[in-house]
């Protein structure tokens, strides 16, 4: 955001909402954008591609301390036990910043050889023809009564893509699942809530800034978004052949260096520091995916970027 967007959008909202929240929130805003300006990067970028793995999982918005409190849960050890988490720089603090900088012409010979799955609405800024098989899964209910990406779309999609990855020229695979991103499943009151409010505390990360939201409540809410999504991952592992790599596009901020969400170009290390992991994955070949193909609906087919950002807690 650029000063004078970040100017008339606080005086538009302001006008709408005139409280002195609402004007910390403002200058929170202000404030992360000169560290994206005048802050250098703590660390180096690190490019996925060049990492070996043959299945790149995206966990949307994962903070690294979340990935280790959650390894460290005897009930993942069967899940983890071969692996070692170590934690990479992002290249970027937002999904966008992130494809833009992945996706890129230097790495177009790696990239007509991937199939992409993906719940993430800013893939509608790249080619999808680039891709040996592009495929993408759109907003809807669910039965946390919530509106997100389901992601048991996407790994049944990934599951069948990835056996039948010889006949399609299929190499590599990367699956950018929307969780533990915002809708949490555990609380769909917040998102109701705060849905179409013309505040600057609209998103469910300034409603932590403001104290709306307890830390507690907040960070239970956001473990259980990724226990959710690592319901999935086990599923994986136990139904795909090779390498598969843990990560994430972005962190999320929680109040460190007075940053709260995931700003574009903060270098900040609770959003640009991110879980990487590697698990062998092996194809037992006893689940079987329940999702066709078929039953992808019209918002699964062309990524519908203002709706899914609404339901995601951006608008």
């Amino acid at each position: 955001m650029s000063f004078s967007d970040w100017f008339f959008d606080t005086v538009d909202r302001l006008q709408s909402d005139p409280s002195l929240k609402n004007l910390e929130i403002a200058l929170r805003k202000l404030w992360a954008g000169l560290l994206g300006r005048f802050v250098p990067e703590q660390q180096e970028e690190q490019v996925v591609w060049d990492e070996d793995w043959d299945v790149l999982v995206i966990l949307d918005g994962c903070r690294a301390d979340a990935m280790e409190e959650i390894t460290q849960e005897a009930s993942y050890h069967p899940l983890f036990s071969d692996s070692k988490l170590e934690t990479r720089w992002s290249v970027g603090g937002t999904s966008a910043e992130w494809i833009e900088k992945t996706f890129t012409e230097e790495y177009s010979a790696e990239i007509e050889k991937t199939a992409y799955i993906t719940g993430n609405p800013y893939t509608d800024q790249i080619q999808y023809d680039e891709f040996s098989e592009f495929t993408h899964f759109g907003i809807a209910s669910t039965e946390y009564d919530i509106r997100t990406v389901s992601p048991r779309k996407l790994t049944d999609y990934a599951i069948n893509t990835w056996r039948k990855r010889d006949e399609k020229g299929v190499e590599r695979m990367i699956i950018h699942y929307m969780q533990p991103h915002a809708p949490f499943r555990s609380r769909p009151e917040w998102f109701r809530e705060f849905k179409g409010t013309k505040k600057f505390g609209s998103k469910v990360w300034w409603r932590l800034c403001d104290g709306t939201v307890s830390h507690d409540d907040f960070w239970t809410a956001y473990i259980d978004n990724l226990e959710w999504i690592l319901e999935e991952v086990s599923i994986l592992s136990t139904s795909i052949d090779g390498s598969i790599a843990l990560t994430a596009d972005h962190g999320n901020a929680k109040g460190e260096w007075g940053v709260y969400g995931h700003p574009k170009g903060v270098p900040v290390s609770a959003v640009r520091e991110v879980p990487w992991m590697i698990l062998d994955g092996t194809d037992t070949e006893e689940y079987t995916p329940q999702f066709n193909i078929s039953d992808r609906s019209e918002d699964d087919q062309t990524p519908a970027r203002e709706s899914q950002l609404e339901a995601l807690g951006y608008k």
